[in-house]
């Protein structure tokens, strides 16, 4: 009974100390960022305008704290996998170039979010 009392207590502290870390959640994320997985995944020849105004909220939301772009990379990441969907390197490169936004948050094909 006391280790399960004590994993939950663990699970909490992970789960504060995570959302702690910046003022928005992995679905806020989600939100902004789902109008350009069509883009990514070539479904589109261009990214959709809810793509780019998307990527300026997050842009905005990284600015909030220190570790804001390491925690939007890490909520694309785990929407990626979740979504198991191949963005195209090539496509990930061009969306800076195409929305006229430059990334303040690390996006790639192996996205590396502690870079």
């Amino acid at each position: 009974m006391s280790l399960l009392f004590a994993c939950i207590t663990v699970l909490f502290w992970v789960i504060g100390s995570a959302v702690g870390q910046s003022s928005y959640d992995c679905s806020e994320v989600a939100d902004n960022f789902i109008p350009c997985v069509t883009y990514l995944v070539e479904l589109e020849s261009r990214p959709a305008d809810r793509c780019c105004s998307g990527l300026q909220v997050l842009n905005q939301m990284a600015k909030i704290n220190d570790k804001g772009p390491r925690n939007i990379c890490q909520c694309i990441e785990d929407l990626a996998y979740t979504m198991n969907a191949p963005y195209v390197a090539s496509r990930i490169q061009s969306l800076s170039r195409e929305c006229h936004i430059h990334f303040s948050f690390p996006i790639s094909i192996a996205m590396d979010c502690y870079r």
